[in-house]
Order: C-alpha cells, then structure tokens, then sequence
C-alpha cells in the first residue's frame, strides 16, 4: 500500500503541514500510521479528506460540524444527521445573508451621503452609522 509523508501530502493536497497536524489533533484527520523512526505515513485517501475539509470549511462549516460529517461518513451513519448538520448551516448562512444585507443598505446610503471632503469634526455619516447601528 502506497503511503505518503506528511510533506508529499501537503503538497498533493495544497493544506500546510502545519494544518493537518492541527487537523490531527482537532481529530479531524484520523492518527497516521508511524515509521520505526516515528515518521508520519498517510495513506492516499487522506489527500481527499484534507480537500474536503477545505471544502467545508469555505462552506463556512465549523470545525465541530466538519468533525460531526466526517464521523458520520466514517461510520456509514445515518444521512437524516448530515442533513440535519446541513439545514442548519442553512438557517446560518440565510441569517448572515440578511444581516449582510442590512449592513451593506447603510453601508451604500452612508457613502452616498459623505462628501469625503473636510474635518472629521464637522460630523462624519459614516462613523454616525456605525455608531448608531445596534443589532
């Protein structure tokens, strides 16, 4: 069985050494077997759970959700707890949406309303909004 060091790994995979150390201890990635010399040795389907937790991870997952995925997909366990994982990054995602979206009208009448000359002194619409902004 071919296997890979935890330097051929980073590089097939495009995640840093140091990451997927970090992966390991998170428990993301699963304990690699060990040379006599205590060198590191992956089997070549680490390359694509490595991708997969970039993956999740620009999918805005947590490290705790990616962790939950990959049990269940390691366990063949139950798709309705993937879903369940999914629908609520979901309900995340569409509230971050919203807040985006309330942030960028102020944003866009702010810089509307700022002539970008003068003091900030005299009063500045941007800094107000901000300052006035509570959510």
């Amino acid at each position: 069985m071919q296997t890979l060091s935890i330097g051929e790994l980073a590089e097939r995979s495009g995640v840093a050494s140091q990451a997927i150390r970090f992966y390991e201890k998170e428990r993301l990635m699963p304990p690699p077997r060990r040379t006599d010399a205590n060198y590191r040795r992956y089997p070549l389907e680490a390359v694509d759970r490595l991708q997969f937790i970039v993956h999740a991870k620009q999918w805005g997952f947590t490290l705790q959700e990616i962790r939950e995925l990959l049990m269940l997909q390691d366990a063949n366990g139950d798709r309705a707890q993937a879903k369940r994982i999914a629908s609520e990054k979901l309900h995340k995602v569409r509230e971050q949406i919203k807040h985006l979206t309330r942030i960028e009208a102020v944003l866009s009448k702010t810089l509307s309303e700022c002539a970008g000359e003068g003091p900030m002194q005299e009063g500045c619409p941007i800094v107000e909004a901000i300052a006035e902004q509570t959510e």
